[in-house]
């Protein structure tokens, strides 16, 4: 997590020393930005279970750690104001979880990777404007389960074992996205945005009796092209 904040905040300073030598007119940005980005994202889960199932849950717990995931995908804003734009688009995302390498008694490690496609809708507030906005982002996103995939570790072998399933997991999930982005322009229509971005789902990701919620903390990195 630390290594995402680390390239976070380098990027950043880096456009912003930039801005200083490359000539663009920054005095008004077009109403429309379509671009591409892609997400490093930290992600895990928290579980919620009766008493009848608390049993799982407690060694889920002991089990499992994060795992590294990503989104990417394409994103479409539109201004409603001066200040505001309404922004969505549609992504593909690899959340999950990955099991500890220290527990007792444990000879097999596994890697959960839970895909999905991500349309969320969002607002965009910027609250400081000069060479560079910077900008608070919430919204809710609608999340279309695709499928599971899980990696098995043998210890006696050298290459992991895969399979994929749909298991339990819900086709659809609500989910909640806050963040705070910076946008700089590269050019009189390009602009490059960096985004540090919480994203978590507000409804389980299953119906079993141990209830699922998945979250991922990322930087995401985007290219878009600005126009009227």
């Amino acid at each position: 997590m630390k290594l995402l904040f680390s390239i976070l905040i380098t990027v950043i300073s880096a456009f912003i020393h930039a801005q200083d030598s490359i000539q663009v007119d920054t005095t008004s940005w077009k109403k429309q930005q379509l671009g591409i980005t892609y997400s490093t994202d930290y992600t895990f889960r928290l579980l919620e279970a009766d008493t009848k199932s608390m049993w799982i849950k407690e060694i889920a717990d002991s089990m499992e750690t994060p795992k590294y995931g990503f989104a990417t995908g394409v994103q479409y804003s539109h201004a409603i104001g001066k200040k505001t734009n309404l922004t969505t688009g549609a992504f593909f995302t690899n959340n999950g979880e990955q099991t500890k390498n220290n527990v007792d008694l444990q000879t097999v490690n596994y890697t959960n990777h839970y895909y999905f496609v991500a349309v969320p809708v969002r607002l965009d507030y910027v609250v400081i404007s000069k060479k560079v906005d910077i900008y608070t982002t919430f919204g809710l996103t609608g999340n279309f389960f695709i499928q599971q995939k899980t990696v098995i570790h043998l210890e006696d072998k050298k290459e992991a074992v895969q399979f994929t399933n749909r298991t339990s997991l819900s086709s659809f999930n609500l989910g909640a996205i806050a963040g705070l982005g910076m946008q700089a322009k590269l050019a009189d229509n390009w602009i490059f945005k960096v985004e540090g971005l919480y994203k978590r789902s507000v409804t389980p990701v299953n119906n079993d009796p141990v209830k699922k919620w998945l979250y991922a903390l990322g930087a995401n990195f985007g290219l878009f092209y600005s126009f009227h």
